[in-house]
Protein backbone atom coordinates (compact mmCIF):
# COMPACT_ATOMS: atom_id res chain seq x y z
CA UNK A 1 0.00 0.00 0.00
CA UNK A 2 1.61 3.03 -1.42
CA UNK A 3 0.96 6.15 1.51
CA UNK A 4 0.92 8.35 -1.41
CA UNK A 5 -2.15 6.63 -3.43
CA UNK A 6 -3.80 5.54 -0.05
CA UNK A 7 -3.74 9.31 1.17
CA UNK A 8 -4.99 10.63 -2.06
CA UNK A 9 -8.05 7.28 -1.69
CA UNK A 10 -9.00 9.24 1.31
CA UNK A 11 -9.20 12.60 -0.33
CA UNK A 12 -11.24 11.16 -3.22
CA UNK A 13 -13.85 9.78 -0.45
CA UNK A 14 -13.82 13.48 1.30
CA UNK A 15 -15.27 14.93 -1.46
CA UNK A 16 -17.34 12.55 -2.17
CA UNK A 17 -19.08 12.83 1.36
CA UNK A 18 -19.31 16.63 1.22
CA UNK A 19 -21.44 16.45 -1.92
CA UNK A 20 -23.09 13.94 -0.41
CA UNK A 21 -23.66 16.59 2.47
CA UNK A 22 -24.61 19.22 0.06
CA UNK A 23 -26.97 17.19 -2.18
CA UNK A 24 -30.54 18.23 -1.66
CA UNK A 25 -33.46 15.46 -1.52
CA UNK A 26 -37.07 16.02 -1.88
CA UNK A 27 -37.71 13.40 1.11
CA UNK A 28 -36.65 15.27 4.37
CA UNK A 29 -36.38 12.02 6.11
CA UNK A 30 -34.28 10.55 4.02
CA UNK A 31 -32.20 13.27 3.54
CA UNK A 32 -31.85 13.67 7.21
CA UNK A 33 -31.14 10.18 7.26
CA UNK A 34 -28.38 10.84 4.68
CA UNK A 35 -26.57 13.29 6.01
CA UNK A 36 -26.51 12.32 9.68
CA UNK A 37 -24.65 9.09 8.31
CA UNK A 38 -22.19 10.84 6.15
CA UNK A 39 -20.98 13.06 8.40
CA UNK A 40 -20.41 10.46 10.91
CA UNK A 41 -18.31 8.81 8.16
CA UNK A 42 -16.60 12.15 7.29
CA UNK A 43 -15.55 13.35 10.89
CA UNK A 44 -14.22 9.91 11.50
CA UNK A 45 -12.54 9.51 8.42
CA UNK A 46 -10.97 12.86 8.70
CA UNK A 47 -9.63 12.75 12.22
CA UNK A 48 -8.30 9.87 11.43
CA UNK A 49 -6.80 10.63 8.07
CA UNK A 50 -5.45 13.60 9.64
CA UNK A 51 -3.79 12.23 13.19
CA UNK A 52 -2.27 9.36 11.20
CA UNK A 53 -0.85 11.61 8.69
CA UNK A 54 0.81 13.59 12.01
CA UNK A 55 2.09 10.18 13.85
CA UNK A 56 3.23 8.02 11.16
CA UNK A 57 3.79 10.16 7.85
CA UNK A 58 5.23 13.59 8.75
CA UNK A 59 7.79 12.80 10.88
CA UNK A 60 9.29 11.10 7.96
CA UNK A 61 8.53 14.33 5.14
CA UNK A 62 9.85 16.29 7.59
CA UNK A 63 13.28 14.77 6.81
CA UNK A 64 12.90 15.36 3.06
CA UNK A 65 14.05 18.39 1.44
CA UNK A 66 12.12 21.27 2.13
CA UNK A 67 9.78 19.24 3.96
CA UNK A 68 10.01 20.64 7.60
CA UNK A 69 8.24 23.84 6.50
CA UNK A 70 5.59 22.28 4.26
CA UNK A 71 4.52 19.98 7.14
CA UNK A 72 4.10 22.48 9.93
CA UNK A 73 1.89 23.99 7.63
CA UNK A 74 -0.29 20.77 6.94
CA UNK A 75 -0.43 20.35 10.57
CA UNK A 76 -2.15 23.88 11.11
CA UNK A 77 -4.31 23.53 8.28
CA UNK A 78 -5.78 19.96 9.99
CA UNK A 79 -5.87 22.09 13.23
CA UNK A 80 -8.04 24.60 11.02
CA UNK A 81 -10.03 21.64 9.49
CA UNK A 82 -10.91 19.92 12.97
CA UNK A 83 -12.21 23.83 14.28
CA UNK A 84 -14.81 23.53 11.08
CA UNK A 85 -15.52 20.03 11.64
CA UNK A 86 -16.36 20.42 14.98
CA UNK A 87 -18.58 23.58 13.86
CA UNK A 88 -20.35 21.16 11.83
CA UNK A 89 -20.94 18.55 14.28
CA UNK A 90 -22.05 21.14 16.72
CA UNK A 91 -24.87 21.65 13.95
CA UNK A 92 -28.11 19.87 15.26
CA UNK A 93 -30.49 19.83 12.29
CA UNK A 94 -28.82 18.54 9.44
CA UNK A 95 -31.56 20.18 7.21
CA UNK A 96 -31.20 24.00 8.61
CA UNK A 97 -29.33 26.88 6.66
CA UNK A 98 -26.95 26.66 9.66
CA UNK A 99 -25.63 22.92 8.68
CA UNK A 100 -25.51 23.88 5.19
CA UNK A 101 -23.30 27.08 5.71
CA UNK A 102 -20.81 25.20 8.00
CA UNK A 103 -20.47 22.29 5.22
CA UNK A 104 -19.25 24.90 2.80
CA UNK A 105 -16.50 26.44 5.29
CA UNK A 106 -15.62 22.99 6.33
CA UNK A 107 -15.61 22.19 2.41
CA UNK A 108 -13.74 25.23 1.28
CA UNK A 109 -10.80 24.66 4.00
CA UNK A 110 -10.64 21.27 2.91
CA UNK A 111 -10.55 21.58 -0.53
CA UNK A 112 -7.48 24.02 0.16
CA UNK A 113 -5.65 21.62 2.60
CA UNK A 114 -6.01 18.99 -0.09
CA UNK A 115 -4.84 20.89 -2.62
CA UNK A 116 -1.85 21.95 -1.40
CA UNK A 117 -1.01 18.81 0.15
CA UNK A 118 -0.90 16.85 -3.05
CA UNK A 119 1.27 19.79 -4.57
CA UNK A 120 3.90 19.38 -1.96
CA UNK A 121 3.71 16.80 0.60
CA UNK A 122 2.85 14.39 -1.33
CA UNK A 123 4.65 15.10 -4.35
CA UNK A 124 7.50 15.51 -2.22
CA UNK A 125 6.95 11.57 -1.09
CA UNK A 126 6.68 10.27 -4.59
CA UNK A 127 10.15 11.83 -5.72
CA UNK A 128 12.26 11.38 -2.66
CA UNK A 129 10.53 8.12 -1.18
CA UNK A 130 11.49 5.29 -2.74
CA UNK A 131 8.70 2.37 -2.95
CA UNK A 132 9.47 -0.10 0.03
CA UNK A 133 9.51 3.36 2.05
CA UNK A 134 6.39 4.72 0.70
CA UNK A 135 4.69 0.80 0.89
CA UNK A 136 6.10 0.70 4.63
CA UNK A 137 4.45 4.51 5.85
CA UNK A 138 1.18 3.26 4.57
CA UNK A 139 0.89 0.31 6.31
CA UNK A 140 1.76 2.29 9.35
CA UNK A 141 -0.84 5.23 8.23
CA UNK A 142 -3.75 2.75 7.34
CA UNK A 143 -3.36 0.72 10.47
CA UNK A 144 -3.29 3.94 12.38
CA UNK A 145 -5.67 5.60 10.74
CA UNK A 146 -8.12 2.55 10.96
CA UNK A 147 -7.32 1.94 14.96
CA UNK A 148 -8.54 5.38 15.54
CA UNK A 149 -11.70 5.18 13.51
CA UNK A 150 -12.18 2.14 15.28
CA UNK A 151 -11.79 4.00 18.37
CA UNK A 152 -14.83 6.29 17.10
CA UNK A 153 -12.24 9.64 16.80
CA UNK A 154 -14.62 11.42 15.04
CA UNK A 155 -16.78 12.24 18.05
CA UNK A 156 -17.63 15.87 19.53
CA UNK A 157 -15.38 15.10 22.38
CA UNK A 158 -12.77 13.70 20.34
CA UNK A 159 -12.09 16.30 17.66
CA UNK A 160 -12.34 19.21 20.51
CA UNK A 161 -9.66 17.37 22.41
CA UNK A 162 -7.58 18.17 19.11
CA UNK A 163 -8.20 22.31 18.84
CA UNK A 164 -6.23 23.91 21.51
CA UNK A 165 -8.20 26.46 22.45
CA UNK A 166 -11.63 24.11 22.88
CA UNK A 167 -12.22 24.06 26.67
CA UNK A 168 -12.39 20.39 27.04
CA UNK A 169 -16.45 19.56 28.44
CA UNK A 170 -18.80 17.28 27.02
CA UNK A 171 -20.56 17.73 23.80
CA UNK A 172 -23.51 20.14 24.15
CA UNK A 173 -25.29 18.26 22.20
CA UNK A 174 -25.13 14.67 23.88
CA UNK A 175 -28.27 14.97 25.75
CA UNK A 176 -30.01 15.18 22.42
CA UNK A 177 -30.00 13.07 19.25
CA UNK A 178 -28.78 14.44 16.53
CA UNK A 179 -30.49 14.82 13.35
Amino acid sequence: MDVVEAIVSDHVRFEYLLRVLRTRDTDPDTLRARRTSARAELADLLIAHATAEETEVYPKLRQLADGGAHVEHGADEHIDGHRKLLALLEVRDVLAPDFDRAVGRLANSLAHHLDEEERTLLNDARLQLDAAAREALGIAWAAERDRLINAGCGAWDAVAALIPEVPQQRDPMAHDSIS
